[in-house]
């Protein structure tokens, strides 16, 4: 796969950890992802420390309830359960 000129045959699975809207960083990587031919597709994360806020931010980006956690472990033995579970994670 060459990034942004090959688009691969489905797109990577991807959870994030952090990058809320009070972080710089979060919205970089989003953006940056939409930019490489649709190869990664946000599935799931928790994005702030506090649950309401990730739940709200989560929710604006488009992820299903189900996929918006309270903390990174929860997350990650939830999606660890799952058939389509996320493929890799960004920790911000």
């Amino acid at each position: 796969m060459l990034i942004g000129e090959k688009k691969i045959a489905r797109p990577l699975r991807w959870g994030m950890i952090g990058g809320g809207r009070t972080a710089n960083v979060g919205p970089k990587h989003r953006r940056g992802a939409l930019y490489d031919n649709n190869s990664f597709k946000l599935v799931a994360g928790t994005f702030d420390i506090n649950p309401e806020r990730s739940l709200e931010i989560g929710l604006s980006l488009g992820l299903d309830k189900e996929r918006i956690y309270p903390d990174y472990k929860t997350m990650i033995a939830e999606e660890a359960k799952r058939e389509g579970g996320v493929f890799y994670v960004t920790f911000l």
